[in-house]
């Protein structure tokens, strides 16, 4: 008997199901007919790749190294089997790419470059508050490209086959109402920000509130998260002076807020532009982050504020160890 990838499947969901139990019911297989699978590929490998154990089934040494290997191999089945299926349906003999973003200012840059270095290629696009729904999309394989972001002690781990490239950490600026007594410093310390209220979206991705809670407890202070809102009512807020918020380094401005650096940069946000390793974009890839980069900082020296600090601060960033 030679291995086949359905073998590979019935080894990926004992190890993730962690019973050959509800592995079998994931695969829509009685117990009995998947475990007389396990020990046929068993026997055709010649030796166990997994042993009973209290919490259930545990991979052996060999089931370890097995699914170490096979991973990125059932990946890339996956998605020819998807842009088959893409291909035959469509008609038009183009590969699919379907791109997901988060709403920050590289997502437009990478949407831009990558329909005039990949021609011949048909694009879906959609947008998600998320990051964490991003991540898992990649991880599904129903996206082949992402523009995400993470934060530090909340990075996120690429899902096998996935290629994660950071090409821009960011610092996290604050605005507040221009008539705010802080607005006229040129960077202000987080810890004079503690009798503020702060106004934050009401879904946020795992990290980004952790972070700033972790930012705020080292300046001393338990921020009051007053407002959970949209940003459009957040602008409202801030400019009337009820709170102060978070802001990307690349901003559009608001008329009435000030947006100023943070003393210390305690705030990080790093940008991650994820692609299928094995996908249609994989040989287009650096020539698309390459342009994305200069598009970025062409537009960063163009906010007065974000310049500047630049210039005090220079690049690149470091995420803490």
């Amino acid at each position: 008997m030679d291995m086949e990838m359905r073998h590979l499947r019935v080894i990926h969901a004992i190890a993730e199901h962690g019973s050959i139990s509800k592995a079998a019911s994931s695969l829509g297989l009685s117990q009995p007919a998947l475990a007389g699978q396990l020990q046929r590929i068993e026997r055709m490998l010649g030796g166990r790749l997994f042993e009973r154990a209290h919490e259930g089934s545990r991979p052996t040494a060999l089931g370890g190294w097995i699914l170490e290997r096979s991973g990125s191999l059932l990946h890339a089945f996956g998605t020819l089997q998807r842009d088959a299926r893409h291909y035959v349906e469509r008609g038009t003999g183009k590969a699919l790419v379907r791109v997901g973003c988060a709403p920050m200012s590289l997502a437009g840059y990478v949407s831009n470059c990558m329909y005039d270095l990949v021609p011949g290629v048909d694009f879906t696009i959609r947008t998600e508050d998320s990051m964490d729904t991003l991540h898992s999309f990649m991880e599904a394989g129903r996206l082949e490209l992402a523009v995400l972001g993470d934060y530090p002690g909340y990075e996120l781990i690429p899902p096998p086959g996935v290629v994660y490239e950071i090409p821009v950490i960011e610092p996290i600026f604050v605005g507040l109402a221009e008539s705010h007594p802080l607005a006229h410093r040129e960077e202000i310390d987080l810890a004079d920000l503690a009798e503020e209220d702060w106004a934050m979206p009401p879904q946020v991705e795992m990290g980004h509130r952790e972070h700033f809670w972790d930012a705020c407890r080292r300046h001393g202070f338990a921020p009051r998260l007053t407002f959970s809102v949209s940003p459009a009512l957040a602008y409202d807020l801030i400019r009337a002076g009820r709170c102060v918020g978070m802001f990307q380094a690349i901003y559009q401005p608001h008329p009435g807020i000030a947006v100023r650096p943070l003393v210390g940069t305690p705030m990080l946000f790093r940008y991650i532009i994820a692609w299928t390793r094995h996908g249609p974009l994989a040989e287009s890839v650096v020539s698309l982050i390459s342009s994305a980069i200069r598009r970025y900082w062409s537009e960063a020296l163009k906010i007065p504020v974000y310049a500047s600090w630049l210039e005090r601060h220079g690049q690149p960033l470091h995420f803490p160890p």
